[in-house]
């Protein structure tokens, strides 16, 4: 996207709260990075972080700092089982370690709460 300036030679804002919001049924997985948002809306990643930055302040997006990048997934206050909870314990994990021997076996059951067929 291409920057306008308007009337008062101030730039116009070309990129929505809503074009952000696409970007996450755009993009493949559940979590989004600025970068994500910057390739799909052709715009900087300051403007992506600072859009999605307002979506947080929002409640409809939540972000986690993890192995030097910020990822972001929405959220719905309705529906909690939608989106990735924040409260899961998962988080609490470092990164490449599950804290349980047999996960690979049993990741069904801990990602969608069902056991393996």
């Amino acid at each position: 996207m291409s920057r306008e300036r308007g009337d008062t030679g101030r730039y116009t804002e070309t990129v929505t709260l809503d074009d952000v919001l696409s970007v996450f049924g755009a993009v493949e997985g559940p979590v989004v990075t600025s970068g994500d948002v910057a390739e799909t809306l052709d715009c900087s990643r300051e403007t992506a972080r600072r859009k999605l930055r307002t979506l947080e302040e929002q409640d409809h997006v939540a972000s986690r700092k993890t192995a030097g990048r910020v990822i972001w997934w929405t959220i719905d206050t309705h529906d909690r089982t939608r989106g990735i909870d924040p409260e899961d314990p998962f988080w609490d994990f470092e990164p490449g370690a599950s804290g349980e021997s047999d996960l690979s076996e049993r990741v069904d059951e801990v990602l969608y709460g069902r056991e393996s067929v």
